[in-house]
């Protein structure tokens, strides 16, 4: 059995968390706002910096950097997720099935059980996914120009001359990922 090495000291982590059955709860303001709250709360105890983000209806692409004393992030989405789903669910969300077994073990539908995490291994890397963040509204067809797309950190990265402000509004994207995933 391969053995993987999942936990890192002050590493930049892409990370990608989905619900379950791709159902749309984010396209609601409250449940965004439940959202943020939960990562504010989950932040709060266990400290990282967020250095991109997108918010789409039904999944989030995050880049985190953890704190050199600390290599924990799969705590901190256990938090993020366990927050979020207690007040997604008093709000009046809804879940998605789930089979039995996952029932019995107290899972719940709102979040996909796993989540895909990726370690930033250098420079270009780090730029590709950046990259990624910021076209997923594109790819998704929900926007034609990353600026166009409000819940993300496209806005922040232009801001700080990251990015021009029409970068890749006229790009035809790939329909496929496979030049970027990684491993």
């Amino acid at each position: 059995m391969p053995h993987y090495r999942r936990r890192h000291d002050g590493e930049l982590f892409f990370l990608t968390l989905v619900t379950q059955g791709r159902m749309s709860i984010f396209k609601h303001s409250r449940f965004r706002r439940a959202l943020s709250e939960a990562m504010r709360t989950t932040q709060a105890r266990h400290p990282w910096e967020t250095t991109a983000v997108v918010l789409l209806p039904d999944h989030l692409h995050m880049i985190w950097r953890l704190p050199t004393s600390d290599k924990d992030y799969s705590t901190r989405i256990t938090s993020l997720k366990r927050l979020f789903t207690r007040a997604y669910l008093a709000a009046g969300g809804k879940e998605a099935s789930v089979p039995a077994g996952q029932r019995r073990k107290r899972r719940r539908g709102v979040w996909q059980r796993k989540f895909w995490e990726h370690t930033i291994r250098d420079a270009k890397d780090f730029r590709m996914h950046l990259d990624y963040i910021h076209l997923n509204p594109v790819k998704h067809g929900y926007v034609d120009r990353p600026r166009d797309w409000p819940w993300t950190s496209f806005h922040r990265h232009v801001a700080q001359g990251w990015y021009e402000p029409d970068w890749c509004g006229c790009v035809d994207l790939p329909h496929s990922t496979d030049y970027l995933w990684m491993e």
